[in-house]
């Protein structure tokens, strides 16, 4: 079975962590080239750090690369309120000797791509703001050519940050755009599917009780989350990004659509909504992105909790 060449994009983040221990579980068949990073969740040094932490832990023995320190236009604007203060709530890994990789950021990320053997591609992964991916085709547009597809978190056809913006479009739309407008096959692990996703609080409190000390880790990261105001009343935590690694090793659990996807970049209230085209009459040309939309949320939460289990 040949394996899916990926590279993941990402803003640790308590969710970000959970979708790098899903994936460090499926080695089987994604073959993880390497880890780029990007201010979000909490700042470029904050997310690095963690970055480099999480792939030691997990024993992921991959480049770091540190990414953009904030979006292409605009001013940073990170989400501690959920994350905490590291990005990963009171939870403390343990410290490593690792670095990020030396050189240019998207040299570095360019040359992963390009040197990959003629008949095969590159699977990009973000779940944090697209200011690297952004980046990425605009300085090297010949990687477009090498580019399976890309499996994002982001968007959805309403929004967390604000009502019609999810908080990574949000956080640098105009990168959004460039990424949308590229004509690059695209899949949206978007809020519509994200949010039919997750665990429960019995689900989370196993984790955290296990004698297993990489599920007692990630349990307490996300009984983190569900004592931060956001899921306090909820009875199910929303691991947004981990939704995109579950996608690629478990298609058939999803749902989805077609549809062309425009990003609004303006500064009122809709900055950041991602203007998804759903109409059955609307032009078939420009339909590059797959909307997911539902998700066998049972099965979601036994793969996730399997792969875990297997850490």
């Amino acid at each position: 079975m040949n394996k899916t060449n990926i590279w993941i994009d990402c803003d640790p983040g308590i969710d970000d962590a959970i979708a790098l221990a899903a994936a460090a579980a499926s080695r089987d068949t994604l073959n993880i080239h390497g880890i780029s990073t990007v201010a979000g969740n909490q700042t470029i040094e904050r997310v690095t750090n963690n970055a480099l932490a999480l792939s030691s832990f997990l024993g992921l023995e991959i480049p770091i690369v540190k990414g953009a320190e904030g979006p292409l236009t605009r001013t940073k604007e990170d989400a501690g309120h959920v994350h905490g203060e590291t990005g990963l709530g009171n939870t403390v890994l343990p410290k490593t000797a690792k670095q990020t990789e030396a050189g240019n950021s998207f040299q570095v990320i360019r040359d992963y791509i390009m040197n990959l053997p003629a008949d095969e591609k590159m699977t990009l992964v973000p779940v944090g703001p697209l200011t690297n991916i952004a980046l990425l085709l605009k300085v090297f547009p010949e990687v477009s050519e090498r580019i399976e597809e890309i499996v994002l978190m982001g968007g959805g056809t309403f929004g967390n940050r604000t009502p019609t913006a999810e908080f990574n479009i949000w956080g640098d739309p105009e990168a959004a755009k460039i990424v949308f407008d590229s004509g690059l096959p695209i899949v949206m692990c978007g809020l519509d599917v994200t949010h039919k996703s997750g665990l429960n609080r019995s689900q989370v409190e196993e984790l955290f009780n296990s004698t297993n000390e990489v599920q007692k880790t990630f349990g307490e990261m996300l009984k983190f989350y569900f004592d931060s105001p956001a899921y306090i009343n909820s009875e199910l935590v929303h691991i947004h990004d981990a939704v995109a690694v579950i996608y690629l090793t478990n298609p058939e659990i999803f749902k989805g659509m077609q549809v062309s996807v425009d990003v609004d970049c303006t500064d009122d209230i809709n900055r950041g909504m991602t203007v998804c085209d759903v109409r059955k009459t609307a032009p078939e040309a420009g339909r590059n992105v797959k909307l997911l939309n539902d998700i066998d949320l049972t099965e979601f939460q036994n793969i996730l909790l399997n792969k875990l289990g297997n850490l």
